[in-house]
């Protein structure tokens, strides 16, 4: 199963008080030049582990235990819950490591907001996993009323002529 690895760093020298570290990227914020990196999951990728860690260097700062995220679809910071695609969650029993498995089964694109709830530490961090979605399956032909009515009196009309031939070769012979 794909992983996506997300370093959040605790940083009271920015403005929002984090930093965010994904796939060679850094960012300190929810906007500006240096805006947080999205977790891209890729279109038909399948389902996927988001691994968010805090570094061991902040002893006092970890995931709460019971309730380390919000997520829900959008680009507003989260108010409560957990989205549906995320299928499940885990906590290290450090608290220094959040697992998240992301379905990624939308039939759209979904940005998904999310709000860190770290324990020892205030400041509110909400940036976006993308989830690229799955294709949806090619749809099943539909066939009209007039096309099914029309097999159907043909296949009657085979039906009806292949008993009159055979009728037909039975007074014959």
């Amino acid at each position: 199963m794909p992983k996506k690895y997300v370093e959040l760093v605790p940083d009271a020298t920015t403005a929002s008080g984090w930093k965010v570290k994904h796939d060679g990227k850094e960012g300190d914020g929810p906007t500006g030049p240096k805006k947080y990196p999205e977790v891209d999951l890729a279109r038909d990728s399948g389902p996927q582990l988001v691994v968010f860690t805090i570094p061991p260097d902040q002893p006092s700062i970890t995931f709460n235990k019971n309730n380390p995220m919000q997520i829900q679809p959008g680009p507003n910071s989260p108010t409560g819950g957990m989205d549906s695609q995320i299928a499940d969650w885990a906590v290290s029993p450090d608290g220094k490591m959040l697992v998240l498995l992301d379905l990624n089964s939308n039939t759209t694109q979904l940005d998904l907001a999310y709000r860190v709830k770290a324990d020892g530490y205030t400041k509110v961090l909400d940036p976006i996993i993308r989830n690229g979605g799955t294709t949806p399956p090619a749809p099943v032909p539909a066939y009209s009323f007039a096309e099914i009515a029309g097999v159907a009196v043909a296949l009657i009309l085979a039906f009806v002529i292949g008993l009159a031939v055979q009728h037909r070769f039975k007074l014959m012979g």
